[in-house]
């Protein structure tokens, strides 16, 4: 029983690492307000991580830590001091 919730613990922690990678959405950010953007980043987001863990025995716990992960690092890429405030105040919806 312990193994088995240590290997699941490893797993979650393993996917939860790194944001999506297998598949990739551009967004155009030009003229658009940090609530804006971010939304569109969480869709996208939403999108590829649903493809990278659909059928996974732990998607329920894979896929809100994919989203999370692939927003922070979408915003931290994109280097908006606005958009950057907006995220860490704003939690993740989750639409899956």
């Amino acid at each position: 029983m312990i193994r088995s919730f240590v290997l699941a613990a490893s797993a979650i922690a393993l996917f939860a690492a790194a944001p999506a990678g297998a598949a990739e959405i551009r967004i155009k950010t030009a003229g658009k307000a940090p609530a804006e953007l971010r939304a569109e980043i969480v869709k996208a987001a939403s999108s590829v991580c649903w493809q990278n863990v659909r059928g996974e025995s732990l998607a329920t716990y894979l896929y809100p830590a994919c989203v999370r992960a692939s927003v922070n690092d979408a915003v931290s890429k994109l280097n908006n001091p606005e958009l950057v405030a907006y995220n860490a105040a704003t939690p993740v919806v989750y639409s899956r």
